[in-house]
């Protein structure tokens, strides 16, 4: 009786995760219209490249590294260009080919290192990690509200737990807001992403992000797509 038990709580959650995935609608390889952003769908999420005065930003570093690697040379972008990469969390689908950078700055929320230190695990069964080759006591670690300048774009960090621990967005020059798995949008809803540490904490989160997303120009998410706000009509309950 006992093993019937596990296996249905094994089937259970394999059913739940199936669903999530099939939900998931990342957005496809190619420049965002009207924009200097570059998307790059790597498996189920995207990986975004901002054109600047002196190379690229990237925000996260998808799943799948060979993948990566032949995208990027498709789409002409050279991976010596790479000078900064913001990372929204440190889940594995958003790290995996940081090695194929090797002159990119790696940035980060401080928040988010005890999940890549061994301090806090993810989740009852592991802990993240950074690719092998990626020197965590390098990482740039980043608080809320902090603003940079890099390549002549502008960047602000805004911290949004819930996901992980240390989840963060960035607003580019004002308009660009990239959220990472901060939240999931389908039918014209915004709610909290099913794959979280805290669903209580990121919903809170997604009520105090309001004013920033409903006053960027586009939002860009990990696995859902991008959007303008006056499309994001609601908010689930």
């Amino acid at each position: 009786m006992k093993n019937i038990f596990v296996i249905l709580i094994l089937l259970t959650g394999w059913m739940l995760y199936g669903c999530a995935m099939l939900e998931m609608n990342p957005t496809e390889t190619g420049r965002i219209s009207g924009t200097n952003i570059y998307a790059v769908k790597n498996v189920r999420g995207t990986v975004y490249f901002i054109t600047t005065d002196n190379g690229y930003i990237m925000i996260d570093a998808g799943a799948d590294t060979k993948k990566m690697q032949a995208s990027i040379k498709d789409a002409g972008i050279d991976a010596n260009d790479v000078k900064w990469i913001f990372l929204t969390h440190s889940d594995y689908d958003h790290v995996a080919s940081l090695p194929l950078f090797p002159n990119a700055e790696i940035y980060m929320s401080e928040d988010e290192l005890p999940l890549i230190n061994g301090t806090i695990k993810r989740s009852a069964v592991g802990r993240n990690k950074m690719p092998s080759g990626i020197d965590i006591d390098k990482i740039i670690l980043l608080s809320n509200h902090q603003e940079l300048s890099l390549g002549g774009i502008k960047v602000k960090c805004i911290k949004a737990p819930g996901h992980t621990n240390g989840s963060m967005l960035y607003l580019v020059d004002g308009k660009y807001l990239f959220t990472g798995d901060a939240f999931k949008i389908g039918n014209e809803t915004i709610g909290v992403h099913p794959f979280s540490m805290d669903k209580t904490l990121g919903k809170k989160t997604i009520e105090e992000l309001k004013e920033v997303i409903n006053t960027s120009s586009i939002v860009l998410t990990s696995h859902y797509g991008y959007y303008k706000p006056n499309a994001l009509l609601q908010y689930q309950k």
